[in-house]
């Protein structure tokens, strides 16, 4: 059986610790305190975009590849809008990083406990 710690108390340890490591990080959007599904924005100093997406006890990344018509942050933006719609208690973190391609979602541990 999986358990876990609250939505709302992981998000604030995680923010605390990655300010306190030199990172700026803010919640973009509140989401039930409980148990909303976690997803981070990653934004870079280049103006790329990633998001990761709580997946159990791991993360899954998302890259965008910017288009004629759409940036990297704007196509970010829409996936999330569309995760939004079906599940309106989702957090969301926008975290800003100096290097996208860095694996921050190794260090950042999840909410699960087996």
């Amino acid at each position: 059986m999986v358990h876990g710690l609250k939505s709302g108390f992981w998000i604030r340890a995680t923010l605390r610790r990655l300010n306190q490591n030199g990172l700026i990080a803010v919640i973009a959007h509140k989401g039930d305190e409980d148990a909303g599904s976690i997803f981070i924005i990653l934004t870079a100093r280049d103006g790329q975009t990633a998001i990761l997406q709580e997946d159990d006890t791991s993360w899954h990344r998302h890259n965008f590849t910017a288009t004629a018509t759409e940036s990297t942050a704007q196509q970010a933006m829409h996936y999330l809008e569309r995760q939004k719609r079906f599940d309106p208690d989702l957090w969301i973190i926008e975290i800003d990083v100096p290097d996208i391609t860095h694996p921050l979602e190794k260090e950042l541990g999840t909410r699960r406990i087996h």
